[in-house]
């Protein structure tokens, strides 16, 4: 007797709301594809309402919205894909990846520890600052080696690893990887000129929130291509920069602070 194919199903819930799955992770695209909520609708076979209600409930799993629009009426209007959104769009397909390849162990498709599979799906990072990059550069050393990384059409990112991690993460060029960089390692220099530092890193982009503490400031600096750095630096140090909203900064860190992941 044959055996059918096991299949994974994830779904997402935030506090009792409607379930957001395949489904409504496919209409998100559609949007990102059309950049309209009728076109998403016809394309993914809804009617607008039903696509609308879906998008809405989207909108709800997340602290800030997936897609901001008009409705425009029955026709709908124009509409984006917010970075949240594009995030929790990156984050679902990378986890029902790994999902299906538990489910292709557990069936017996497969060789592998789908324990430590399942395990990666709740992964947590205490990092504030994770981008999903292309290695666009490889410089191998003996004991090291240097791996640079396209972070958007602006700026890139260069990481030291060992050599041995650049094996075991089967690191190579045109692969994409997640690049987590710890808000407390990242300093800020107040313009946009660069400086003159040993600093690998150097960023320039806009403060679009500054958020005050007792001691601290933690202040989220737009690089662009809808990217952003998180840094947190001393209040005292803020002020004296007088790093504020909408005032060009520059971020900076080492490339030894910067810790590649891979799916």
């Amino acid at each position: 007797m044959s055996q059918g194919k096991v299949e994974a199903m994830l779904g997402l819930r935030r506090e009792g709301r409607p379930m957001v799955g395949r489904d409504r992770i496919e209409l998100l695209e559609a949007v990102g594809i059309h950049g309209s909520i009728s076109k998403a609708a016809k394309a993914v076979g809804l009617s607008y309402k039903a696509a609308w209600d879906a998008l809405n409930a989207v909108n709800n799993l997340l602290p800030r919205p997936a897609i901001l629009g008009q409705t425009g009426g029955r026709q709908g209007g124009g509409a984006i894909v917010t970075d949240d959104g594009l995030a929790l769009i990156a984050s679902f397909r990378m986890m029902e990846k790994r999902l299906e390849k538990v489910a292709q162990m557990l069936a017996g498709d497969g060789s592998g520890d789908s324990f430590s599979l399942l395990w990666s799906l709740g992964m947590k990072t205490s990092a504030r600052n994770a981008f999903r990059c292309t290695v666009t550069d490889i410089r191998k050393g003996e004991v090291n080696a240097e791996v640079v990384m396209r972070l958007s059409a602006e700026s890139s990112l260069t990481a030291i690893i060992t050599a041995e991690s650049l094996s075991d993460l089967d690191i190579t060029i045109g692969r994409e990887v997640m690049a987590l960089v710890k808000s407390s390692f990242v300093m800020l220099a107040p313009g946009a000129e660069l400086p003159r530092i040993s600093a690998r890193n150097r960023i320039v982009g806009t403060i679009s929130h500054r958020e005050d503490g007792a001691v601290s400031a933690e202040l989220t600096l737009d690089i662009g291509d809808g990217k952003s750095i998180v840094a947190v630096v001393t209040r005292d140090s803020a002020e004296e920069m007088e790093l504020t909203l909408g005032s060009k900064a520059v971020a900076f860190f080492k490339s030894s602070h910067v810790i590649l992941a891979v799916d």
